[in-house]
């Protein structure tokens, strides 16, 4: 079975670090995984998540939390693709109620910015529309649709 890679950085228990956003994104993407791991299976798609802790954070790397990205190797996709590319979306940091680094510290946090909305954490829709793209530009086929909405490919 072909390995797709979800990739989703969050910070390590003996951090100290809260992130409320990297939490609700964990919980969606496991949900996701859950459901949609079957269904891929059938398709000759094994789905992995990879949760990378990061273990000492500061305010210079803090940017990195909830960054998700997908890669498989076996069906081509070589090189890791973060979610902002699949999606053609932008990132930006803002402030964060909820997060705080080990000495209390406010950080601001890694916002996806698409459809007009911004999103701390990444919600189920967002995470499905990014896997099912990237779904389809392994298969070699997204069905010949409108390439100015899905970005999956990478061709344009």
């Amino acid at each position: 079975m072909n390995r797709l890679i979800i990739r989703h950085f969050i910070p390590a228990a003996d951090s100290g670090v809260r992130c409320v956003p990297c939490e609700e994104t964990s919980g969606y993407l496991q949900s996701m995984m859950e459901s949609l791991a079957p269904k891929l299976a059938n398709l000759d798609i094994q789905l992995v998540l990879q949760n990378l802790e990061i273990h000492e954070i500061t305010a210079s790397n803090c940017g990195k939390l909830n960054y998700v990205s997908f890669l498989a190797p076996e069906l081509g996709l070589e090189m890791e693709r973060p979610i902002e590319e699949v999606l053609n979306a932008g990132v930006a940091f803002e402030p964060c109620d909820n997060c705080s680094l080990a000495d209390g510290t406010p950080f601001e946090m890694r916002t996806l910015k698409t459809e007009g909305s911004s999103f701390g954490a990444l919600p189920p829709g967002i995470l499905s529309d990014a896997l099912i793209r990237v779904v389809f530009s392994t298969m070699g086929s997204c069905g010949k649709g409108g390439c100015a909405s899905c970005a999956g490919c990478g061709e344009h």
